[in-house]
């Protein structure tokens, strides 16, 4: 009984710890990171109103400041129970370009030991966050945010709220990942999502399926917006090879869109598209800095209204180092399909 009501108040001081940050406490960390730069664009403008997420820079907030929401604020504590058994709480949240902050990001509790790691709350969408193992940006620019929407089927989504993300210990090379969310509305269902990694001797790989949300979107009067369907389903396996310094990465994808079924407002486009799509990236470190190159093809992608938006993109970029925490980057992206591109430079830092 004692015991039970130690570990109760101990989860109690981790929650506080990352609420309150007391002073002294010296389980409890502040961070932030600051990204910020000009964006602009090239080629055929489409404007922000359209929501075309091929070729949209942004609204920008009257002086070429992008606005994609990347520069973030938090507050994580932890604290250990006992030899292998740990709680941790975090609560982060948003910087934009037009200095509005609100914490939206993540906001979990969590528990490691030695059966791995729990966290309930809002945290990263698993398959999105699996990006991270073939992007080659740093920084959540413009050419990565192709990236990560080009994952299929409403796949690049940033954040679940109302989840369970779990993490297995490894197991000589493998770990398991597995990540449920509850449905956020009645107009909702749940999402499941599994994927397996492997690491060993200069390789990568993993390979995972998501069943998303039926992604309600509320309208005016709370209608449904867009829906990708109840029985969506996306499969997604990629690798990554150490080639001396260079780093080569791929993801095939392949989208299983519910359009028909219940929910789907039926005026959506369902155009005869290909299932599968790819992304293929290289990074190749220099003295003081990398440079980046990245390949997109996919034809299962729509922006949140539905609209159909299949991308081929070919972007790069350069990430000049000024310190471990600090540089400067400049990166540049055209697609064929809807016949532009753009540019983006800026100064990232973490502190």
């Amino acid at each position: 009984m004692q015991e039970g009501k130690r570990r109760a108040a101990a989860i109690g001081r981790a929650v506080l710890m990352a609420a309150l940050l007391p002073a002294g406490a010296s389980a409890a960390n502040v961070y932030g990171l600051l990204d910020q730069g000009l964006v602009g664009g090239f080629g055929t403008h489409i404007p922000a109103a359209d929501r075309d997420i091929r070729h949209n820079w942004g609204s920008g907030n009257g002086r070429g400041m992008r606005t994609n929401y990347t520069s973030r604020f938090g507050i994580e504590g932890t604290e250990t129970l006992s030899s292998g058994l740990k709680i941790e709480a975090r609560v982060e949240g948003t910087i934009d370009p037009n200095h509005a902050f609100s914490f939206d990001r993540h906001a979990y509790l969590g528990v490691s030991g030695t059966y791995g790691n729990l966290r309930v709350g809002r945290t990263r969408d698993l398959i999105n966050g699996i990006a991270t193992r073939f992007d080659p940006f740093t920084n959540d620019g413009l050419v990565e945010d192709k990236i990560l929407l080009a994952q299929m089927a409403a796949i690049g989504r940033f954040r679940v709220p109302n989840a369970v993300t779990y993490a297995s210990p490894t197991v000589g090379p493998l770990q398991l990942h597995l990540q449920f969310a509850f449905r956020r509305s009645a107009g909702d269902s749940n999402a499941f999502k599994v994927v397996v990694t492997g690491d060993h001797d200069g390789w990568g790989w993993h390979t995972g399926i998501d069943l998303p949300s039926r992604d309600h979107h509320p309208g005016p009067g709370n209608t449904l917006l867009f829906n990708v369907g109840p029985d969506a389903r996306n499969i997604i396996a990629g690798a990554y090879r150490l080639i001396g310094k260079v780093r080569v990465a791929g993801e095939v994808l392949h989208a299983t869109r519910d359009m028909d079924g219940a929910g789907v407002d039926p005026a959506l486009p369902r155009p005869a598209a290909s299932p599968w799509g790819w992304i293929a990236t290289a990074r190749m470190p220099l003295a003081v800095g990398e440079l980046k190159l990245v390949l997109v093809k996919s034809d299962q992608v729509f922006n949140s209204s539905g609209t159909w938006q299949p991308i081929r993109e070919i972007g790069g970029g350069y990430e000049h180092f000024l310190s471990k925490n600090t540089m400067l980057y400049l990166q540049v992206g055209t697609e064929r399909k809807s016949g532009g591109g753009h540019w983006h430079g800026g100064l990232w830092t973490r502190f």
